[in-house]
C-alpha cells in the first residue's frame, strides 16, 4: 500500500529528516523578529466601505487623523497655560484646544483639566511616548486616546502572553502526565510542537504584516489545536509495540495507520480557518493564513519529525512506561448505550434551544473598554467618541452658510433625550473668529492705526463697508503697528485654517455623547449620515471608531453567512472523502454544529454580547478543530464494527480508545482558551479566548454523549453505505 510505502520511507530517512528540520527551525527562530506586527485594526476594513475610503482622503488633504487626550490635575492656570502653549508648538500637534467650561472637573478637592489634540502626520503611537515625558515636573498626568490605547495593547500584549504560554504549558504537561503511557511522552511530544512553533512563528516575515491578535494567540492555539496529532501517533506507536513489534517497524506501521486520521483532523481544521478568507473584514485573511500555516506545520512536523525523535527517545520511553490512567471509557460507553435514547433526546432539545438562542443573542463590533490611561481619563469626562467628517470645501460665505446649516441640523438629534453629539469642532464654530466681520472703526482699535489710513486700505482692497477675519489677514500683514495687537487672531486663523481647510475638503470634528458600545450607535450614525446628505448630497466622507463599528456591522451578517456556509461545505467534504460516505459525516457536523449553537446562545443566557471576531474565529476552530475528536472517535467505532463487534462491544472499545486522545487535546484547547481569558487584559484576544474554551468544552460534551449515542442509534442507517475492507 502506498501508505505503508511512505511510511517506510520516513522511518528509513529518519535521521536527514531530523537534521534538515532541525535547521530549517534554526533559520525560522532567527527570522521571528523580522514579523511586522500591525496594531491598527482599521487597516483590514474593506476598500469600499465608508472608513476606508475617508482615511484615504483624510490622508490626502490632512495627513492626519489622530486625536488625542491629556488630563492634567491640580494645575494652576499659568502653568495651564504654558503647557497648553508648548503642545501647540510642538510640530507633531495640529491644535492642543483647552475648554475652560467643559474642560474641567473637580471631584472631592481635586481639579482635573483636559486638553484635546489634534496630530499632524507623525507616528501617533511614538508621540504618545513622547508626551507621557514631556511634563515630569507636572506630576500625575494622563494622555489617552485611541493611539495610546494601541501603545498599551503593545504592552500588555508583551507582558502577559509569555505568562500566558508559560501557565498553558504547565496544564499541557500536567494533563499529558496524567494520560500518558509513558513519563517522558510529555518531553517527546513538546519538542516536536515547539519545532513546528519556531518554524511557524519565523515564517510570519512572508506576510507583509500579521495583526497583533493574530501575533499573541498563534502559539498557544497552535499548540492547543494541534496537539492530539502527536498524541494520536504516538499512542498508535505503543500500541504497535505492545503488540510485539520491533521499534522501525512498529512506527513505520504506526504512520501508516495514522496518515489518514491525522490528515484528515489537519484538513478540517485547515478548511475552518480558512473559511475565515472570505471575510470582508480582512483581519480573518490574515488569521485563517497564520493559523493554517501552523496546522500544517505541526501535521508534516508530526509525520516527519516525531518518528526520529521517537525512535531516539525509545529506550527511556520504555524505561519510563507506567499504566496510563484508566478513564473508564467502557464503563461510559455502556452507560451511554443504556440511556441512548434518552441521552440523544436531551441533547438534540438543547441543541434546538441553543439555535433558537443564538438566533437572538446580539453582537458588539468594537471595545467598548478602555485600559490605562485612557480608562483614567474616560472616569473623569467620560468615553471619548469621535468622529471626522469630509465635506466639500470653500471660503466664500455661502459656503460657511452651509456648514452652520449642517451644525445646526446635526446639533438637533437626540438619543435617549439628550443631545447626540457633545461638541462641533469645525471652522464655522472653534475657528469662528477666524470668520467674523471686521469694519474699518473694528481694524483701526485693533492696531491702533488711523481710521482714515484703514479707509483707504478698505477702499483700495474692495472690501466695502466690512470684511471677514480671514480675508483681511489674508490682504496685508502691514496692519499691525503695535506688533502684537493682531498676533491672537492671526495665529487662530492660522490654525483654524490647517485644522479645519483641506486642497479640497473641510473637516468638521464631532465627539459623540455615547459610547461606541451604545445599543443606539447603529441607528445614530445612520441618522448623522442622512443629515450630511440631505446638505451635501453623497459628497462627504466620514470616519472614526464610531464608523467603523458602523461599517463592520453591516459587513457582518454577510461574513456570517459565508463563513458559517463555507466552513460547514468544506468540512463535509474532508470528512465524506475519508469516511467514502455522506451518512457519518452529516451526524458529524450536526454535533459540532450543535455545539456551536448552544455556545453562542450560552451568551444570551450570560447576557453577554459575542464580539463579532471572537464569534467568526471561534465557530471556525471549533467547528474546524473539535471535530477532529469526532472523526477519532467514529474511525475506532467503525473499524471496531468491521471486526464484527456488536455495537454496545464496539462503542466500549471505541471509547476506551478514544477518550484519552479526546479528553487530553480537550482539556489542553479548554484551559488554553481559559488562560488566555482570564490572563490577558487586551480585549480582542482575551474574549476570542473565553468563547474559545467555552466551544471546545460543550463540543467535548457533545462528542463523549450525543455522537456515542447517534452512532448506536443510526448504526444500521451509517453502517450499511460503508465499504468494507
Amino acid at each position: 500500500m502506498m501508505k505503508q510505502k511512505v511510511a517506510k520511507m520516513i522511518v528509513k530517512y529518519r535521521v536527514v529528516i531530523l537534521i534538515a528540520v532541525l535547521l530549517i527551525a534554526v533559520w525560522s527562530g532567527s527570522c521571528i523578529g523580522k514579523t511586522k506586527i500591525n496594531y491598527d485594526l482599521n487597516r483590514y476594513l474593506d476598500d469600499d466601505t465608508m472608513t476606508k475610503r475617508a482615511l484615504q482622503v483624510m490622508e490626502e488633504e490632512f495627513g492626519s487623523t489622530e486625536q488625542l487626550r491629556v488630563m492634567f490635575v491640580n494645575l494652576d492656570e499659568d502653568t495651564l497655560a504654558d503647557y497648553i502653549a508648548l503642545l501647540n508648538d510642538r510640530p507633531e500637534i495640529l491644535a492642543a484646544l483647552h475648554d475652560e467650561e467643559t474642560g474641567v472637573v473637580q471631584e472631592e478637592g481635586v481639579t482635573y483639566q483636559l486638553v484635546s489634540l489634534t496630530l499632524t502626520d507623525c507616528d501617533p503611537v511614538a508621540e504618545v511616548k513622547e508626551l507621557r515625558g514631556l511634563f515630569p515636573e507636572a506630576g500625575t498626568y494622563y494622555v489617552g486616546g485611541s493611539a495610546a490605547g494601541q501603545l498599551d495593547v503593545q504592552n500588555s500584549v508583551a507582558e502577559e502572553m509569555p505568562l500566558v504560554m508559560v501557565i498553558s504549558l504547565a496544564v499541557v504537561v500536567a494533563v499529558l502526565l496524567l494520560t500518558s503511557h509513558a513519563w517522558l511522552e510529555p518531553l517527546v511530544i513538546l519538542l516536536v510542537l515547539a519545532i513546528s512553533i519556531v518554524i511557524n512563528l519565523g515564517t510570519h516575515f512572508v506576510f507583509p504584516d500579521v495583526s497583533f491578535i493574530t501575533f499573541a494567540v498563534s502559539a498557544i492555539l497552535q499548540l492547543a489545536l494541534s496537539i492530539d496529532y502527536a498524541i494520536m501517533l504516538l499512542h498508535t506507536y505503543h500500541d504497535c509495540r505492545d503488540e510485539g513489534s520491533a521499534p522501525q517497524e512498529a512506527m513505520t506501521n504506526a504512520l501508516a495507520q495514522c496518515f489518514m486520521r491525522v490528515s484528515s483532523s489537519a484538513l478540517t481544521t485547515v478548511a475552518g480557518l480558512l473559511s475565515l478568507l472570505f471575510m470582508s473584514f480582512t483581519i480573518g485573511f490574515d488569521i485563517g493564513l497564520a493559523l493554517s500555516k501552523g496546522i500544517l506545520i505541526s501535521m508534516l512536523s508530526v509525520f516527519l519529525l516525531m518518528p526520529a525523535v521517537t525512535l531516539i527517545f525509545e529506550k527511556p520511553l520504555r524505561l519510563t512506561r507506567h499504566k496510563p490512567l484508566s478513564l473508564g471509557g467502557q464503563h461510559l460507553a455502556k452507560g451511554i448505550y443504556k440511556a441512548r435514547k434518552p441521552i440523544a433526546v436531551l441533547m438534540i432539545l438543547l441543541v434546538a434551544a441553543g439555535a433558537v438562542l443564538q438566533s437572538v443573542t446580539s453582537y458588539t463590533f468594537t471595545d467598548g473598554s478602555a485600559k490605562g490611561e485612557s480608562q483614567a481619563i474616560n472616569s473623569v469626562f467620560g468615553t471619548s467618541t469621535p468622529l471626522a467628517l469630509l465635506i466639500p470645501g470653500g471660503t466664500e460665505d455661502e459656503d460657511y452658510d452651509t456648514q452652520r446649516a449642517l451644525v445646526e441640523r446635526l446639533q438637533a438629534i437626540t438619543v435617549d433625550g439628550q443631545p447626540a453629539i457633545r461638541d462641533i469642532s469645525a471652522m464655522v464654530t472653534t475657528g469662528a473668529e477666524a470668520l467674523k466681520y471686521y469694519t474699518p472703526q473694528d481694524v483701526s482699535k485693533l492696531t491702533g492705526l488711523n481710521s482714515l489710513v484703514i479707509n483707504l486700505f478698505f477702499r483700495a482692497q474692495g472690501f466695502g463697508d466690512s470684511v471677514r477675519a480671514d480675508q483681511l489677514l489674508a490682504a496685508t500683514e502691514g496692519l499691525d503697528a503695535g506688533g502684537e495687537t493682531i498676533q491672537p487672531l492671526k495665529a487662530a486663523l492660522d490654525q483654524a485654517n490647517t485644522a479645519f481647510h483641506g486642497p479640497h475638503y473641510d473637516r468638521m470634528l464631532l465627539e459623540l455623547s455615547i459610547p461606541s458600545t451604545h445599543k443606539g450607535l447603529i441607528p445614530l450614525i445612520d441618522q448623522i449620515l442622512d443629515e450630511v446628505r440631505a446638505v451635501y448630497g453623497d459628497d462627504f466622507y466620514m470616519t472614526g471608531i464610531p464608523m467603523s463599528t458602523y461599517d463592520i456591522g453591516n459587513a457582518f451578517q454577510g461574513d456570517l453567512l459565508k463563513v458559517n456556509l463555507i466552513t460547514f461545505l468544506a468540512i463535509l467534504l474532508i470528512v465524506t472523502l475519508s469516511f467514502r460516505s455522506i451518512r457519518l459525516p452529516l451526524l458529524l457536523v450536526f454535533v459540532i454544529e450543535g455545539a456551536i449553537w448552544i455556545t453562542m446562545g450560552s451568551s444570551y443566557l450570560f447576557g453577554q454580547p459575542i464580539f463579532f471576531i471572537s464569534y467568526l474565529i471561534c465557530v471556525s476552530i471549533q467547528m474546524g478543530a473539535t471535530i477532529d475528536y469526532g472523526i477519532l472517535l467514529s474511525d475506532q467505532y467503525l473499524t471496531m464494527r468491521r471486526e464484527e463487534l456488536p455495537t454496545s462491544e464496539a462503542l466500549a472499545a471505541a471509547m476506551k480508545r478514544a477518550l484519552p486522545t479526546i479528553l487530553t487535546s480537550g482539556i489542553i484547547l479548554i484551559t488554553a482558551g481559559y488562560i488566555i481569558g482570564q490572563r490577558c487584559s487586551v480585549f480582542y484576544i482575551a474574549d476570542i479566548g473565553a468563547l474559545l474554551s467555552r466551544g471546545a468544552l460543550v463540543s467535548v460534551i457533545l462528542i463523549l454523549t450525543l455522537l456515542p449515542a447517534l452512532l448506536t442509534l443510526c448504526d444500521r442507517w451509517i453502517i450499511k453505505k460503508l465499504r468494507r475492507k
